[in-house]
């Protein structure tokens, strides 16, 4: 079975509702979240101070699933009916693993 990393970039105003939809999705293991600054060619859609800083605040979460669960969580997502879309980029993954010696 081969794995993906699924990254997701969101609002900080969609976290809640992203992560409690993450959390219930019961054949993850788990994920990752980050602060991240976000740069856009639109950044006219940037608040006042996202436009003088340049960059809008978001956030990002990983997930690393097999590749059959990928369809499986846009749909998990797709119902939660955000007016911003949640952008994503999906990897291939190599190897997964937990090791005392890497």
């Amino acid at each position: 079975m081969s794995n993906k990393l699924l990254k997701l970039y969101f609002s900080r105003e969609q976290k809640a509702d992203l992560v409690d939809c993450l959390i219930q999705l019961d054949y993850l293991s788990g994920f990752s979240l980050y602060d991240i600054d976000g740069f856009s060619r639109n950044h006219e859609r940037f608040d006042i101070g996202e436009q003088i800083r340049g960059a809008r605040r978001m956030m990002m979460a990983e997930v690393i699933c097999a590749a059959d669960d990928v369809t499986r969580i846009r749909e998990a997502l797709s119902q939660l009916n955000f007016k911003e879309p949640v952008r994503y980029v999906m990897q291939s993954v190599e190897d997964v693993g937990h090791s005392d010696y890497i």
